[in-house]
C-alpha cells in the first residue's frame, strides 16, 4: 500500500461519488475483467450483456460481437467457446432486445451484470440517445443486475466527473484506463459501490468467498501519484472543457470541408472525441447479413485506405475514423491539421 493510492481513489471519490471504493489495476483490459468477476461474486449469477460492437478490452469472455453488432464470436480466434458461454450482446440503442435478455436469463440463473460504453459502442460510433443510460440503469434495478459504466475513454474526457456526471446516472461499477492517469502507462481500475468492491481479494490466505485479482504492477507508486496530480491539473485549468472546445473546432472544420467537396461522409462529435465517417463500416451489422457480406471488406479496405492517406499528411487518426483531441491542440495546431485533412478529403469529391 501506499499513500497515494489513497489519495488517488479519495479524489476519484470526489470527482465521482458512486465510486465509493477505488481499486487500481495496470489497464482498462484488466478493469473490466476485474468488474465482471466482482459482478459474479456479488450476484451469485454468471451471465454478462453488453452491447453489439462495443470494445471492453480483449479479455476472453468481452471479444465477443466486437465493432460489428451480431458478429458474437466472429473475431474469437484462439478463444475457446466455453469462455464467452456466458456473454450475450444486444443491438445498440434496443432497450427492447435488452430487456428480452433479461428476461430469458432470469429464466437460467439471471445476469450479474450488463455493461456499457456510455456514450455509445466504439466510443459513440453509435450515439445514445440522452436518457438510454437511465432506461438501462431502470431494467438493471429491475432484474437485478449490476449496471457497470466502462469509462476508459469518457472517463475525465467528458467532464471531471465522466459520462456518468453528464448523463446523471449512477453506475454500480466504473471501469477507468489510462485516463485515471492523465496517459501514465501501467494504469487502469475499477471502482463503484463499496459491498461490490469488497468482493475482491489478492493474496495468499483467501477462503474462496471473494474475488481473486491483482497484478505486479496494480498501484504502483509511480502511477499512483501521477493520476492524483494530474486530476488535480486538470481540475484546476478545465482540461476537458478546453479539450472539448478544441474537439468543436475540429468538427466545424471537417463539416465544411465536407460541405464545401459535397461528399458523402459525416463529421460530429461529443465534446474532444471526434468522428469522421467516411465509409461506414461500423455502421454494419448482421441485422442485413447479405449486405454486410458484401460490403463489410470493400468498406474496411477504403478505411484502411483513409486512415494511409491521412497519416501521409501527418495526421494519426484511431482506425482512420476518429480523433481525441487533448489540451495540446490549440487553435493553431487544429487549423493546420484540417489544412492536411481537406488535402485529403479535396482529393476524394
Amino acid at each position: 500500500f501506499h499513500e497515494y493510492e489513497l489519495k488517488l481513489a479519495q479524489l476519484v471519490h470526489r470527482f465521482m461519488p458512486a465510486v465509493e471504493m477505488f481499486r487500481m489495476l495496470g489497464s482498462g483490459t484488466e478493469g473490466v475483467m476485474a468488474a465482471i468477476r466482482a459482478a459474479r461474486a456479488f450476484t451469485k449469477k454468471k451471465y454478462v450483456i453488453k452491447v453489439g460492437g462495443a470494445y471492453h478490452g480483449w479479455s476472453d469472455q468481452m471479444v465477443y460481437g466486437l465493432h460489428v453488432p451480431g458478429t458474437r464470436r466472429l473475431e474469437a480466434t484462439g478463444i475457446p467457446r466455453g469462455a464467452s458461454s456466458a456473454t450475450e450482446e444486444f443491438f445498440p440503442n434496443s432497450l427492447k432486445a435488452l430487456r428480452h435478455h433479461l428476461i430469458v436469463n432470469r429464466l437460467r440463473g439471471g445476469t450479474a451484470a450488463v455493461i456499457v460504453e456510455p456514450l455509445g459502442p466504439e466510443s459513440g460510433t453509435r450515439p445514445v440517445p440522452f436518457d438510454f443510460n437511465q432506461k438501462v440503469r431502470e431494467l438493471c434495478d429491475e432484474f437485478g443486475a449490476l449496471l457497470i459504466f466502462d469509462e476508459v475513454v469518457t472517463g475525465f474526457r467528458v467532464g471531471m466527473g465522466g459520462a456518468q456526471g453528464f448523463f446523471g446516472v449512477k453506475p454500480d461499477l466504473t471501469v477507468f484506463g489510462k485516463c485515471i492517469t492523465g496517459g501514465y502507462p501501467m494504469a487502469g481500475g475499477v471502482g463503484g459501490r463499496a459491498d461490490v468492491i469488497m468482493r475482491f481479494a489478492a493474496g495468499i490466505g483467501g477462503t474462496g468467498e471473494r474475488a481473486y485479482i491483482g497484478g505486479t504492477l496494480s498501484a504502483n507508486p509511480l502511477s499512483c501519484a501521477a493520476g492524483y496530480y494530474s486530476l488535480l491539473e486538470m481540475e484546476r485549468i478545465q482540461a476537458p472543457i478546453i479539450a472539448g472546445c478544441a474537439g468543436d473546432r475540429l468538427t466545424r472544420g471537417l463539416q465544411a470541408i465536407i460541405e464545401k467537396y459535397e461528399l458523402p461522409f459525416v463529421a460530429y462529435n461529443q465534446g474532444s472525441i471526434v468522428h469522421l465517417e467516411t465509409s461506414g463500416v461500423m455502421l454494419l451489422d448482421f441485422r442485413h447479413p447479405l449486405r454486410l457480406k458484401r460490403e463489410l471488406k470493400p468498406r474496411k479496405h477504403m478505411l484502411e485506405e483513409m486512415g494511409a492517406a491521412y497519416m501521409s499528411q501527418g495526421l494519426i487518426t484511431l482506425a482512420g475514423s476518429r480523433m481525441y483531441t487533448s489540451m495540446a491542440d490549440t487553435d493553431e495546431v487544429i487549423d493546420e491539421a484540417l489544412r492536411k485533412f481537406e488535402i485529403v478529403l479535396a482529393a476524394c469529391g
